[in-house]
């Protein structure tokens, strides 16, 4: 089955799952914000036109997005406003990498009126060229006559909330000399049936003597409930050019379709101190490739890693795809060959780290004769930083408990390889619009020893806490602090929320990476897995900055950091700190329990030999006369 197929298939299960869930607990909703937006729009945006923006671009006109990963807005070189959503999250099969989203959400992530009732459809987001010359260049005079074109391609629904009849997306070209918008196209929204998930190509003739100026533009726009994240549109490979032929229907492009997977076999993002290479690194990742050509193309294909220094890492070498080369999309779908899937022999990342880092990874696919050369491009970050995740740090849906859901519990399940601390946890919240109800529901932070199939005997309880709404953050979750830290052993745990109102919880949820097999929900005294691909945004955070205070001492001193080398460490460490490094000063080593295990008189970077610790979590403290130091957390593991 190619893939192409295999995402419809996809797609007709989830529709199946979707009609399951009406009398199910677990359940989706649009998103009333996007937390991926507010942050760029306090940097330059498109909302501040420059000159640039006032000088005519020549033909041909292109973009097809493929800078969604590196932005979230339209591009200046093309656009002057900027209140649609470019992603690569929300499309499904793409023409390129990366969309144009049309909702009901403002430029800053938020509704363009929140309370206006689903039923309500006006005009929300706006798309709206540069001016473009149609009117003559150095070389030629342009006339109504020379087959020119608008086209781009469209899907409704995508990974989002299908728009209703009254809902609508719309093209207009300006006609200079009338200083006036006139429509030339448009289509009513509809639901997409579940084995409908094409994107749909329109073609509009610029033929009107009126248009042949120095000064065309054109724009999308769309009628919308603007009250949250609703009836999406996507636009995709949207250009102009002339002498169009009536066949003409065929791309002379091969690009990436979706993000890359992550080079991690069970996480998105881990802590660096959980990193084992051989319980987490993956055996291959996995790139969506997509020819537009009507032929097969030969093509080749390679990566390169890069460290948080900009240092080469060692990668594998892949060169020319599969005789007879990468077939046409259409009918035969996304490439999936040896080096679109590419197995690791050289590992790229370190067997450990000493602190949080990550890896820039570039991929490059080259086609002869492809006539775009940007979307060739991918671009992907892994980081090893303090927590867990299995989401890529955008939702696209909410995903509550429905009903009653007072006592509700959702968990996500983790594990933890070397002994560590549970200090926080980072939840993306969508904000509950129903009513007027934004802050009113609340919960406790949980968690739970591995049941065997599920959440099993309560660990941690903590107070109650309320949902944190942060504007002004990009890619950003609220961190939700434990009252106390949690000493977690190597093992499984499950950590999440239980709800204590009746009001449901809207929980982000990213639909383009699954693991629902990760996620259980508690509504009626037992625990179900998840039916619902998608991960949630739950991130267990580790790493308690404030150790076990031992007996006898009163509080640590906190100021500079203890550096500590390797760490995890196995059977020696050296130790580095500030202030007067000649001078004896006594090492205590110390467990999770506050108990004394180790003492020592040293100076800065000595070796000292930990071989007869155990495996485990411990807390490095120093004494001395000048020094004024705070703790830190060493971990043993062999």
């Amino acid at each position: 089955m190619n893939c192409y197929k295999l995402v419809v298939k996809c797609i007709c299960a989830l529709l199946v799952i979707s009609n399951i869930r009406m009398h199910a607990q677990e359940q989706l909703r649009p998103l009333s914000r996007n937390g991926n937006l507010p942050a760029i729009s306090s940097t330059k945006t498109l909302s501040k036109v420059s000159t640039s923006t006032l000088t005519p671009i020549n033909l041909p006109f292109f973009d097809d997005f493929s800078y969604a990963y590196k932005s979230p807005y339209p591009s200046a070189n093309n656009w002057v406003d900027s209140s649609v959503y470019v992603n690569t999250g929300f499309g499904i099969a793409p023409i390129t990498l990366g969309v144009a989203t049309f909702d009901g959400l403002n430029k800053k992530g938020y509704p363009y009126n929140i309370n206006n009732p689903v039923s309500y459809s006006g005009p929300a987001d706006y798309l709206t060229s540069r001016y473009i010359n149609l009117q003559a260049t150095s070389t030629r005079t342009y006339s109504p006559g020379d087959s020119i074109y608008l086209s781009f391609y469209y899907q409704a629904q995508g990974f989002g909330e299908a728009p209703e009849m009254n809902d609508s997306l719309s093209v207009d070209f300006w006609k200079p000399n009338q200083l006036k918008w006139k429509k030339v196209w448009g289509i009513k929204g509809y639901n997409p049936s579940s084995t409908d998930t094409s994107f749909y190509r329109v073609k509009i003739p610029i033929a009107d003597t009126a248009y042949c100026d120095s000064l065309f533009r054109f724009r999308f726009r769309n009628n919308s409930t603007n009250s949250g994240s609703l009836d999406h549109w996507h636009v995709d490979y949207v250009q102009i050019k002339d002498y169009y032929l009536v066949g003409d229907s065929t791309l002379d492009d091969v690009s990436f379709a979706y993000k890359s997977s992550p080079f991690l076999k069970n996480y998105s993002v881990m802590p660096f101190s959980q990193y084992n290479r051989t319980l987490e690194m993956g055996t291959k990742f996995r790139n969506y490739i997509r020819s537009n050509f009507s032929i097969p193309k030969f093509s080749s294909y390679n990566y390169t890693i890069k460290d948080a220094a900009n240092t080469p890492v060692a990668t594998d070498a892949y060169g020319t795809f599969d005789n007879p080369g990468i077939l046409p999309f259409i009918p035969n779908g996304y490439y999936l060959g040896n080096a679109a899937v590419p197995v690791f022999t050289l590992q790229p990342f370190p067997v450990t780290f000493p602190d949080s880092t990550y890896f820039t990874i570039k991929h490059v696919v080259s086609t002869s004769g492809d006539t775009k050369k940007d979307n060739d491009t991918l671009v992907q970050i892994q980081k090893f930083t303090n927590y867990y995740a299995y989401d890529d740090g955008s939702a696209e849906q909410a995903y509550y408990l429905g009903g009653n859901s007072y006592g509700a519990k959702t968990a996500v399940r983790f594990t933890i390889n070397v002994a560590d601390t549970l200090k926080s946890v980072r939840i993306y919240f969508d904000p509950v619009v129903e009513g007027g109800l934004i802050q009113s529901s609340s919960f406790r932070i949980m968690v739970w020893d591995n049941g065997g199939n599920g959440p099993g005997n309560v660990r941690y309880k903590d107070s109650t806490m309320y949902p944190t709404y942060l504007s002004g953050d990009y890619n950003l979750f609220p961190t939700y602090r434990l009252t106390s830290c949690l000493v977690l052993p190597v093992g499984t745990y499950y950590v999440g929320i239980q709800q204590t109102t009746g009001q449901p919880l809207n929980i982000g949820f990213d639909k383009n990476t699954n693991h629902k097999d990760a996620l259980y929900y508690n509504t009626s005294g037992s625990w179900s897995q998840s039916n619902i691909d998608g991960s949630i945004m739950i991130n267990p955070v580790l790493g308690c900055t404030d150790p076990p205070v031992p007996v006898g001492l009163a509080k640590y001193e906190k100021s500079s950091l203890i550096r500590i080398f390797p760490n995890p460490a196995q059977n020696t460490i050296s130790i580095t700190y500030p202030g007067n490094q000649v001078e004896n000063t006594t090492l205590e080593i110390l467990t999770s329990l506050g108990q004394v295990v180790y003492s020592k008189s040293i100076v800065s970077n000595e070796t000292i030999d930990v071989s007869d610790l155990s495996n485990g979590l411990y807390f490095i403290h120093l004494k001395g006369s000048n020094l004024n130091v705070s703790s830190q957390k060493l971990i043993i593991s062999r």
